[in-house]
């Protein structure tokens, strides 16, 4: 019988150690005694024991540990101790559908590694501006970035994990994932898409990937790796030269429009504060029902706080359309959107642009949620 091995790295991550199992125990029974699944908590934390775990359904496995060796050495201490054919690696608060193995095993065929779609955020992270099965590929993955998200994505061969991603520690935690694709691709693996969502990646305030300092810094270190390793042609290593620095810049520009949302949150709650409210104010002048460009962060949060007192949401526009789900439609950017009485954008960037196409699509009245927020702070 076939054998997956699950690696979970855990870092004050407790926590999450039942949920995990509960995930996996479904995924066992899901798999109708075609294969057998052992899951591997690798503690990397050695002031906070596990301590021993067990399962009716799965087994079990608690490798402790007496000194912190990143994610990346955790990950590499679970591999050598797993027994599978197959492997995943797995966040400590990841989320996986109960099909997972079922459909990654049935997409892998002759392949050395599945990769499914996933949310991210809530949402899907491959849209438009990033189309699956064109971003998961040898060209995108050295040239451009990183188009997997976690490798909680990718079920994969055990035989296929290459040596030197084993050997070749990263100091900064961050980018170990992107070093494992290059390395495999580096030593021709093939990648199969699977375009079944089967994964929730969390993004929590502890995450690696959020601290710009950290990635940035690993980023440059695979390209170090990639260099000492000779698993590519020049071209390709000119290539990734070039990727490793855009996504430098991509970190830096990401950290710039969270800044901007920090601001406009802090703008947000600093009106509440002296009773000063979205809803209320919309109200005042008229309006009863809104449009909200742009379904993410504070589009969300805007759409909640406004159902939540009176105000009437509608719809939201989003140029990845139907790539979302809410309980309310979504449309693209078109001609012929339903009447309301304002279209409110709650996009930080790119508002002057936004507001000239909408106007050439709509006589609706148009106000971003910058604007709202500082005729709200003027009014008498």
């Amino acid at each position: 019988m076939e054998r997956i091995s699950v690696i979970v790295p855990v870092f004050h991550g407790r926590k999450y150690i039942d949920s995990m199992i509960a995930q996996i125990e479904k995924c066992a029974v899901m798999c109708c005694g075609g294969y057998s699944l052992e899951l591997l908590f690798v503690n990397d934390d050695p002031d906070e024991p596990i301590g021993a775990r067990a399962s009716e359904k799965v087994e079990i496995k608690v490798i402790e540990t007496d000194v912190n060796r990143g994610i990346h050495g955790a990950r590499v201490r679970g591999l050598e101790r797993c027994t599978g054919d197959y492997v995943l690696f797995l966040d400590q608060d990841d989320r996986i559908a109960r099909e997972y193995f079922v459909s990654q095993l049935a997409h892998l065929g002759d392949a050395d590694a599945a990769v499914c779609k996933l949310l991210h955020e809530g949402r899907q992270f491959y849209d438009m501006r990033m189309p699956f099965e064109q971003v998961i590929t040898r060209e995108f993955i050295i040239s451009v970035r990183n188009p997997i998200i976690s490798p909680g994505q990718v079920l994969i061969r055990k035989n296929k994990v290459p040596v030197v991603w084993k050997e070749s520690r990263l100091r900064n935690n961050g980018a170990d994932d992107w070093l494992l694709w290059l390395c495999m691709l580096g030593t021709d693996s093939v990648f199969a898409c699977n375009p079944e969502i089967l994964f929730e990646h969390v993004v929590e305030g502890g995450n690696e990937s959020i601290n710009v300092a950290h990635m940035i810094a690993s980023e440059q270190e695979i390209y170090d790796v990639a260099i000492a390793a000779d698993i590519f042609s020049s071209e390709e290593i000119e290539k990734l030269r070039k990727a490793i620095q855009s996504a430098a810049e991509s970190h830096i520009r990401l950290l710039t429009k969270f800044q901007k949302m920090f601001f406009i949150y802090d703008d947000w709650m600093r009106l509440q504060e002296q009773g000063r409210y979205i809803h209320t104010y919309l109200k005042r002048i008229g309006v009863g029902s809104v449009a909200i460009y742009g379904d993410s962060y504070i589009g969300k949060r805007l759409c909640h706080s406004l159902r939540n007192n009176g105000v009437e949401v509608r719809y939201f526009i989003d140029r990845n359309a139907s790539y979302l789900k809410e309980d309310i439609p979504v449309y693209p950017l078109r001609e012929g959107l339903p009447s309301v009485d304002l279209i409110l954008i709650s996009l930080v960037e790119s508002i002057k642009d936004i507001t000239k196409e909408l106007k050439m699509l709509t006589e609706e009245k148009i106000c971003s949620i910058v604007e709202l927020l500082a005729e709200i702070r003027e009014e008498d």
